[in-house]
């Protein structure tokens, strides 16, 4: 249930506005060809990915996506242990996958917008947030996992990709 609590942020800016911003610029009905079959691949990945992140926040992390109701100990297993915002990626890939299988212009114009406001959320709203809530921890996680390229090998303390605790706050 405390999940279900937070899902109208991602389901309002992935699904509600990118459905009417369709609906009020092209409207057009669906045709498959290469780019949808493509774009429902990228959206059923990220909704795959985006699913995974948060039940490991949820559980693991013994919190929530939602920043009112954040993870109480720092996530590195899974997608973390590759990329720092496997979340973000997620949202970019439903996005992409959006306007691609509805062949909308306009949905790939609001994705653009929102890749480039969640990469400044990211720098300048949730780092130094994790920063202040995980101290060492965090920057020990930060200097091996990168924020937006994943990484070819899972990273973890003993560099093998393990979810073991480290100097600070819990890491799961």
């Amino acid at each position: 249930m405390r999940m279900l609590r937070w899902m109208w942020a991602p389901v309002t800016v992935l699904g509600l506005i990118p459905w009417g911003i369709w609906r009020a610029w092209d409207g057009r009905p669906l045709a498959w060809g290469v780019p949808q079959w493509f774009g429902a691949w990228l959206l059923l990945n990220g909704l795959a990915l985006g699913g995974w992140c948060a039940w490991l926040l949820t559980t693991a992390g013994q919190g929530t996506p939602f920043p009112l109701d954040p993870p109480r100990r720092l996530v590195a297993m899974g997608p973390y242990q590759y990329v720092r915002n496997p979340m973000v990626w997620a949202a970019w890939l439903i996005l992409a996958g959006e306007a691609l299988l509805l062949r909308s212009a306009a949905l790939g114009a609001y994705a653009a917008f929102l890749v480039a406001l969640s990469w400044c959320l990211v720098r300048r709203v949730e780092e130094p947030a994790l920063r202040r809530r995980f101290g060492p921890a965090y920057d020990q996680y930060a200097q091996g996992v990168p924020r937006w390229l994943p990484r070819r090998r899972p990273w973890g303390p003993c560099g093998g990709g393990t979810s073991a605790p480290i100097s600070g706050a819990p890491l799961t």
